[in-house]
């Protein structure tokens, strides 16, 4: 697995390695719960796996120019390591009931499945080669892809670790 990847997968058992069904559930404020959170990172990671195949289907790229205003974001987000705050998610990715199970198996299946296609796309392409439009940043390589679910996945991860803190001082 890409070492972006493989950092998203080994934060994210750190963080739940002995999470209790509280943990998992708890959300205040309207917000999403741990699982509601790993649940929307696991349809990300299956829509770039989507979206990545239509384009090894294609046997071409379907990417469009980048404006200058996805510039500016890609490189807050992919050189700066920083998300921007106020976005509300698109429908496709809002979680619905959690992760099923509580559990990272299937987490770990999307993020394992979207490598791969990730991989395919960049050999049959080139590592330079924008494979998939992001519809905030605009069209990314493979390589911009996996370092995007890495920022993308650890702003979710410090809201994970914000509620088990949470959790964890109503307890006491």
């Amino acid at each position: 697995m890409s070492p972006h990847l493989e950092k998203v997968r080994a934060e994210a058992h750190r963080l739940t390695r002995d999470f209790s069904p509280e943990d998992w559930e708890h959300s205040c404020d309207g917000k999403w719960s741990a699982s509601q959170i790993l649940e929307h990172l696991l349809l990300t990671f299956t829509a770039t796996s989507k979206g990545a195949l239509k384009t090894t289907q294609a046997g071409a790229s379907l990417c469009r120019d980048a404006t200058w205003r996805e510039l500016g974001r890609r490189f807050y987000v992919l050189r700066l390591g920083r998300m921007p705050g106020g976005l509300k998610s698109a429908k496709n990715i809002t979680p619905r009931e959690g992760l099923p199970g509580n559990s990272l198996c299937v987490f770990n299946d999307a993020l394992v499945a979207m490598d791969a296609v990730l991989n395919d796309a960049e050999r049959r392409f080139g590592k330079k080669t924008r494979i998939l439009d992001h519809p905030i940043l605009g069209p990314l390589t493979a390589e911009q892809w996996r370092r995007f679910h890495w920022v993308h996945a650890n702003h979710h991860f410090r809201q994970i670790a914000t509620r088990r803190a949470a959790v964890r001082h109503a307890l006491t």
